[in-house]
């Protein structure tokens, strides 16, 4: 039973992340004379990412309840996955305050928006890395 009630938590969790992979698109369409919709799109994924910071959390312990093998290889795969997301999280998360500090002082962007795009594309691979470490087993069993 806690079995089926991890995995219920778990899959509703993977889509906070599932909605993280938009955010280097959304970065990229956005032109640097567009303040304005660059600050709605990097408030609502600030929102999304600290959610997200939570959601790393319920999803390694839930994970771990499920875990039957911990000598797989496939297991330490989503393990150091988990851990390489989490860092790109709070980069990215750092990132995106900088970037409003940036927004108040009226500096120049290019340099900054080059960076956040560089670590929300990292993000956005990395979790496209997890969802298909976790589904493409399915395929072969």
């Amino acid at each position: 039973m806690a079995y089926i009630i991890s995995y219920g938590i778990h899959v509703l969790i993977s889509v906070i992340f599932f909605i993280l992979i938009p955010l280097p698109i959304l970065l990229k369409g956005i032109r640097l004379t567009e303040v304005h919709k660059l600050q709605i799109v990097l408030r609502i994924y600030q929102s999304i990412i600290k959610v997200a910071h939570g959601a790393i959390v319920v999803s390694v312990v839930t994970g771990v309840i499920m875990i039957s093998n911990w000598l797989s290889l496939w297991t330490w795969a989503v393990l150091i996955l988990w851990l390489i997301i989490g860092a790109l999280l709070g980069i990215t998360a750092k990132k995106i305050r900088e970037m409003f500090g940036y927004l108040r002082e009226e500096r120049e962007l290019h340099d900054e928006i080059a960076s956040l795009f560089l670590s929300t594309l990292w993000l956005t691979l990395a979790v496209i890395a997890m969802f298909a470490l976790k589904i493409l087993p399915y395929f072969y069993t």
